[in-house]
C-alpha cells in the first residue's frame, strides 16, 4: 500500500443519520473514520444501533443525512449490490448463504459479479484459504455446521477481493470453540491487508482480536479507544451494560 493511500480512510462516516423511518432515526449523527488495515469492533448494548449502522453503510437501511465514503469515494446512496462491486463487502448475521445450494454454487453465485475470466481462479483461491469448504464443494450449505456456514458466508464476501469487509455478529449462536476459529479466520483476513469492521456482543473475544473499539449507545458514539486498553476498562462496563456486568455478559455471550 502506498504512503498516499494510507492517509485516506478506508471507510468514513460523517454526521450519519439512518434508520428504517425518516422521523425515527436509530443512528444519530455518527462520525467515524476507519484506517486501512484496521480491525475495528463496534460494541454496545442491545438496541444501541450497531447493526443498523453497518446495514446503513452496506446500503440495506436508508440513510437520511450525512455521508459514507469508501477510500475517499462517496458511496452514501450507492445501491448495496454496487457497493460490493466497489469494494465494500457485508456479511449479515442471518441469511448470509443460500442453504438450498451447494458450497460451490454459493461461491459461483457470489462470483457472478466478476468478469468471467476471473471467476474460476478466485473460487480456487478461496478453496485454498478455506480448506474445510474445499473438502466437499458439492455439499449443501444448509447441511454445514454453524462455523462452516460462517466460513462460507465470509468466503462469499471475499470473492470480489474487497479492501473492506463488515460483519454483523459473526459469533452469534456459535460454541466457544467455533467462535475462536471464526475470530482466528478474521485475524488472518485482516493480516492479509483487509480492513475489518465487526459488530459483536461477545465483548471479551472481540476486544482480544481488534485493534480499536467503538462503543455505541442510543445511536451515538460514546467511547472509543485501543481494544487492548478497553479489555479491563471500567468505562466499558459502565457504558456497555452497567457497572460490573461486562464480565458476566461476555461469558454468557460465549455459550453455544
Amino acid at each position: 500500500m502506498s504512503g498516499s493511500a494510507s492517509t485516506t480512510p478506508a471507510l468514513e462516516m460523517r454526521a450519519l443519520v439512518a434508520g428504517y423511518e425518516p422521523d425515527l432515526p436509530i443512528v444519530r449523527g455518527v462520525n467515524l473514520s476507519v484506517a486501512p488495515g484496521e480491525l475495528l469492533v463496534l460494541l454496545g448494548p442491545n438496541g444501541a444501533g450497531k447493526s443498523t449502522l453497518v446495514k446503513a453503510i452496506a446500503g440495506v437501511v436508508p440513510i437520511h443525512s450525512g455521508s459514507v465514503t469508501l477510500a475517499g469515494r462517496d458511496i452514501t446512496h450507492v445501491p448495496a449490490h454496487r457497493k460490493i462491486a466497489q469494494g465494500l463487502a457485508f456479511v449479515p448475521q442471518t441469511e448470509n448463504i443460500f442453504a438450498t445450494l451447494s458450497i460451490h454454487e454459493n461461491l459461483q453465485l457470489a462470483a457472478a459479479v466478476l468478469p468471467k475470466q476471473l471467476r474460476a481462479d478466485r473460487i480456487k483461491a478461496l478453496y485454498e484459504r478455506f480448506p474445510d469448504l474445499a473438502t466437499a464443494p458439492s455439499r449443501l450449505a444448509g447441511a454445514l455446521s454453524g462455523g462452516q456456514r460462517q466460513m462460507l458466508a465470509v468466503a462469499r464476501a471475499l470473492i470480489v477481493d474487497p479492501p473492506v469487509v463488515i460483519l454483523d455478529e459473526p459469533s452469534a449462536g456459535l460454541s466457544p470453540k467455533i467462535v475462536s476459529e471464526v475470530f482466528e479466520m478474521l485475524q488472518q483476513i485482516n493480516a492479509a491487508g483487509v480492513t475489518v469492521i465487526l459488530v459483536e456482543q461477545n465483548v471479551k473475544a472481540a476486544l482480544k482480536i481488534a485493534s480499536r473499539a467503538v462503543i455505541l449507545v442510543e445511536g451515538q458514539i460514546r467511547h472509543e479507544g485501543a481494544a487492548a486498553s478497553l479489555l479491563d476498562d471500567p468505562i466499558v462496563a459502565k457504558l456497555y451494560l452497567g457497572t460490573g456486568h461486562a464480565q458476566n455478559h461476555s461469558v454468557g455471550a460465549e455459550q453455544p
